[in-house]
């Protein structure tokens, strides 16, 4: 939760938590809200002493108002605290000060995957098609980048529970994947003790989580494991390559639908996406875990190898000539062009 996109236009944050502001003073300048959900306000502020910009997530609620939530709060920044990834944003403080919680982390200038979806949806309505879907290298690259850190966190016993667009953060310049939000996470292995704010479950016994990238067993609460973060990961990765999710309509159908019916495929929705791509989202979306990735490594493997063919191979052209490009540099091979009547035997050799 440390992008540039804001749901509220330059609120001003000293205004809205006065008391906190007051005993971080000479610490950290609050500047302005960046953005609030369900688990908290995150605000702009200046790191006074390393003059530095951060963003400090706020729990407006207190311990008295709603215990379940400030304790789940304070989960998720122990949680996130405790790794340290390239790809997964940093708690580097977390206290409770002027009736609040709060932890802060790095300001990262960038988007949320999900205002990408939503710019390239936006952009789109003036055209033909209906939505614009990312580029699908892209979309690769920083799926990989999000295996990598999920497969470092489940091997220190730790499931995200809630990888999501908004939750996955795109740095500007460097264009790099980074998780945020470890508000829903659980701990299994060693760290799954029993933990009443990990359930499923809230007070107003509604799921906990986003129903649209959420796996088969998260939602009936059987044996979660990493893989159920890699399902939910081929659930963005399917969102951000279509346009759509995999499972649309109501909250009731969906959870159905996640349940009972095998995902689309993401080539017969999107015929453009590279194959080897596609065939890396359609395993992470198997019903059964078994079925899926065994780890996060794998997954990025996975990733590995597809983005490479990939970037060596052409699909075949609808006016019957395929292209294939092969960079080799070191070789010195050029494009090279061939009649449909001999593509197969090339694309087979090429592999």
């Amino acid at each position: 939760m440390v992008m540039a996109r804001s749901t509220s236009p330059l609120v001003p944050a000293v205004s809205r938590f006065p008391a906190l502001q007051a005993a971080l003073a000479g610490q950290y300048d609050f500047e302005r809200e960046l953005g609030s959900g369900g688990m908290g306000v995150v605000l702009l502020a200046r790191d006074v002493r390393l003059d530095r910009p951060v963003a400090i997530k706020v729990l407006p609620t207190t311990a008295d108002e709603d215990p379940m939530l400030y304790a789940r709060f304070l989960r998720e920044a122990r949680m996130a605290g405790q790794l340290s990834h390239p790809n997964i944003v940093p708690v580097f403080r977390a206290d409770e000060l002027g009736g609040h919680a709060f932890f802060a982390m790095p300001y990262v200038e960038g988007d949320d995957l999900g205002a990408l979806i939503d710019r390239h949806r936006t952009q789109s309505a003036s055209v033909l098609a209906p939505l614009a879907p990312l580029a699908p290298l892209d979309v690769a690259r920083w799926m990989r980048e999000v295996a990598w850190a999920l497969a470092y966190a489940h091997a220190r016993g730790v499931v995200h529970r809630d990888i999501k667009p908004e939750n996955i953060v795109i740095e500007r310049e460097s264009r790099r994947a980074l998780v945020t939000d470890f508000g829903l996470a659980r701990g299994i292995g060693r760290r799954a003790e029993v933990d009443a704010t990990t359930s499923r479950f809230t007070a107003e016994g509604e799921i906990v989580g986003s129903v649209r990238y959420m796996s088969p067993e998260q939602i009936v609460d059987d044996g979660v494991d990493g893989r159920s973060d890699l399902y939910s990961l081929g659930a963005v990765a399917f969102h951000a390559l279509t346009g759509r999710a995999p499972f649309e309509g109501a909250i009731p159908a969906i959870l159905t639908a996640h349940l009972e019916r095998p995902a689309p495929s993401v080539t017969d929705v999107a015929p453009a996406i590279p194959p080897h791509i596609g065939a890396v989202v359609d395993r992470c979306l198997a019903k059964r875990a078994n079925d899926r990735y065994e780890t996060g490594e794998a997954l990025a493997d996975a990733l590995e190898k597809a983005i490479r063919l990939t970037t060596t191979q052409r699909v075949p052209r609808r006016d019957g000539d395929v292209r294939i490009r092969f960079r080799a540099a070191r070789r010195g091979l050029a494009r090279l062009e061939r009649p449909a009547s001999s593509a197969a035997s090339r694309l087979h050799g090429a592999r």
